[in-house]
């Protein structure tokens, strides 16, 4: 087997920002009683912060540094969206702080060798974060140690192991207190000295924990771990380093959500094509935004530029301070494939989509015919673009037919009578006979009907109908 370990040392202060900023931030812990900085970013480092320096005394050099504590919640959050995108490369995927283990023996046959593995997960433009540190390793404890104390190293059989992990401090192999006592109280510093001790005197001396560790860590007993699932569902938050007051403004840090949902979905080969946002404010309720499309998709691009849209139109109640972003809902990716022959249609989808977007769902429609001989219930509103699956349906008669004009009104208009005769702008003058229609029976509302060409006073042509049961006259269309 063959372990590869991915590890993130920024991730505590990724948690509350991704970009680049020329705000001085810093996160903090607590250690023997008191905070220290943690891990600060480069603006903060300029100001003269360093990571184990004391709270009080940062905030001596610089009191406008930007603080937070560390998340765990958020910063296993941020593991799984990385581990999502790692999904794509190997399917047994373990965790260690800000760590994660893949192993990609097999996962390296699939992509034609470990090197080419390596090189695609290196320069994947998908990832969540930028992969700078890892190590290649037999066993999943060693590929965890070399990833944080030797990045880029590799080790390909078990015998180069001890080699390795010679020189590495004895307190990277256990946080058990009386055990690195015991050692350290023997004269043992490293790994290595403590691999070099006969194996009955090691035991004899510090008990058989600690063989226990280093048969894991060299690859000689097995190292069960837990493996992560993926979820079924995306549902991820993001809080925000600074409150942002105007909408658009929230599609910068709305990259982060995006591209981790992009992630989710290429490692399952998916798309989606609904997205729900959630705002949060101080004090105010927070504040949703549904984000529909036409057709599926998993483009970070598509998605950010349909978010922008619907930012134009979002009006905030209060400055926003965490945003999330959830999918309840997604398909598979070979459902959303067209047809060989079939035209292209991206431009007219984005262009769609970008107006749905500014104008409203409801404002963007398209129209489908229906199989009814009753000219009112002939079509209905429909998505401007059509599923694949969705075929059209045969025309009982179409518009612009012999004796059928093109403009049909929504409902027929009821028509005044005098001496019998229908009017409209004046007596109507009864030209040809069109059709008769008796249907409908079957959902309640039954017509019977007879049609007729017609021209009034003012010389428009009309297409109207008599009813046969009512006696009634009604409008339903106007010739051109």
């Amino acid at each position: 087997m063959q372990w590869l370990g991915l590890y993130f040392p920024d991730l505590p202060l990724d948690v509350f920002w991704s970009g680049e900023t020329d705000t001085p931030l810093a996160v903090t812990r607590r250690r023997k009683g008191r905070d220290i900085i943690d891990r600060c970013n480069v603006s903060a480092r300029q100001q003269g912060i360093r990571p184990g320096m004391p709270l009080n005394a940062a905030l001596a050099l610089y009191p406008g540094l930007h603080l937070h504590e560390r998340d765990a919640k958020g910063e296993q959050q941020r593991l799984e969206a990385i581990a999502a995108w790692a999904w794509n490369y190997s399917s047994r995927i373990s965790f260690d702080p800000l760590l994660l283990l893949l192993e990609v023996g097999g996962s390296a046959k699939l992509f034609g060798g470990i090197d080419i593995l390596l090189e695609r997960l290196c320069t994947d433009t998908r990832a969540p974060v930028a992969v700078e540190y890892h190590a290649l390793a037999p066993s999943p404890g060693a590929a965890a140690l070399l990833a944080r104390l030797r990045p880029g190293c590799r080790v390909g059989a078990t015998r180069e192991l001890r080699e390795a992990l010679g020189d590495i401090p004895l307190a990277q192999l256990t946080r058990d207190a009386r055990l690195l006592n015991l050692m350290q109280g023997i004269g043992l510093s490293s790994l290595g000295d403590a691999l070099d001790l006969p194996r009955p005197e090691l035991a004899r001396r510090v008990g058989q924990e600690a063989l226990r560790l280093l048969d894991r860590l060299l690859g000689r007993a097995p190292d069960p771990r837990p493996l992560w699932q993926p979820p079924a569902r995306f549902h991820q938050s993001l809080l925000l380093l600074a409150e942002i007051g105007q909408a658009p403004a929230l599609q910068f840090p709305a990259r982060r959500l995006v591209e981790a949902l992009c992630a989710f979905l290429h490692s399952r080969d998916a798309a989606v094509q609904q997205l729900h946002w959630r705002f949060l404010h101080r004090d105010a309720p927070p504040s949703q935004l549904d984000q529909g499309m036409l057709t599926p998709s998993n483009q970070a691009g598509h998605l950010l530029e349909l978010f922008r849209q619907h930012l134009e139109n979002l009006q905030l109640p209060e400055a926003v301070v965490e945003m999330e972003l959830r999918v309840d809902a997604w398909q598979a990716a070979d459902k959303i494939h067209g047809d060989l022959f079939a035209p292209a249609r991206h431009e007219d989808q984005g262009f769609l989509e970008r107006l749905r977007a500014r104008l409203g769902e409801d404002s963007v429609r398209g129209l489908q015919g229906r199989p009814d001989h009753r000219p009112e219930k002939r079509w209905r509103y429909r998505d401007p673009l059509p599923a694949r699956e969705d075929t059209p349906c045969r025309e009982v008669f179409s518009p612009g037919e012999t004796g059928v004009p093109l403009w049909l009104l929504p409902r027929p208009r009821r028509l005044r009578q005098r001496n019998g005769q229908p009017w409209h702008e004046g007596c109507l003058q009864l030209r040809a006979f069109s059709r008769r229609i008796e249907t409908g029976w079957w959902d309640g509302e039954d017509v019977a009907r007879d049609y007729y060409r017609a021209r009034n006073p003012a010389g428009q042509e009309l297409w109207v109908y008599r009813d046969r049961r009512s006696g009634h006259w009604y409008l339903q269309g106007v010739f051109e």
